[in-house]
């Protein structure tokens, strides 16, 4: 009698479980792959949104400071020495406000020697919560006073003018506000 080995199935189960493993196998590597490229593409969503809010918080808090000089000049703002000079940058008065941030974002050279405008690495330095133990909320920022222009209606304009600014907040993201402050005309 004559037995073929083609009719032995001894041993095909393990064969058919060891391939089905492997494609399960294969299956979970890329699900793993997956959920890794998700969390890092959610971390970095989350980073993005963390700089662009301290970015657009801190133009806004700079913005807010144009003209205003507190209960008996207690804050600090930016003065506009010549209203006829347009375009003009504005940064701090004194070299301790210009970047009382932390270590995170340096500056470089001296101030206000080596600050350009159009080099965001150059520009002051702040921390939107006010604290200098840590770099969290830190950003950049750039005030630049554009031109007067008329007082709204019903204000004088022999005595009053408004002026507008632009204002640029930077944390990894620029940021870009424009506002108009209304106050009183700067005798030359």
């Amino acid at each position: 009698m004559w037995k073929s080995s083609i009719s032995n199935n001894n041993g095909s189960i393990l064969a058919i479980a060891m391939f089905c493993l492997l494609i399960l196998s294969i299956f979970g590597t890329f699900a793993l792959n997956t959920s890794d490229y998700e969390i890092s593409i959610a971390a970095n969503q989350q980073r993005w949104e963390k700089n662009f809010n301290a970015s657009e918080g801190g133009a806004n808090r700079e913005g807010s400071g144009v003209g205003y000089a507190g209960v008996n000049g207690l804050y600090s703002w930016y003065t506009i020495a010549d209203p006829e000079t347009y375009n003009t940058h504005l940064y701090p008065s004194t070299l301790a406000n210009y970047d009382p941030s932390g270590t995170d974002m340096p500056v470089a050279g001296t101030f206000p020697d080596n600050f350009d405008a159009d080099d965001p690495n150059s520009w002051p330095r702040q921390n939107l919560m006010n604290d200098t133990t840590d770099n969290d909320y830190d950003y950049a920022y750039l005030v630049t006073y554009l031109y007067p222009d008329v007082p709204p209606k019903g204000m004088d304009a022999t005595k009053f003018s408004s002026y507008k600014f632009r204002i640029n907040g930077q944390r990894q993201v620029i940021i870009e506000i424009g506002g108009i402050k209304v106050g009183v005309i700067n005798p030359l």
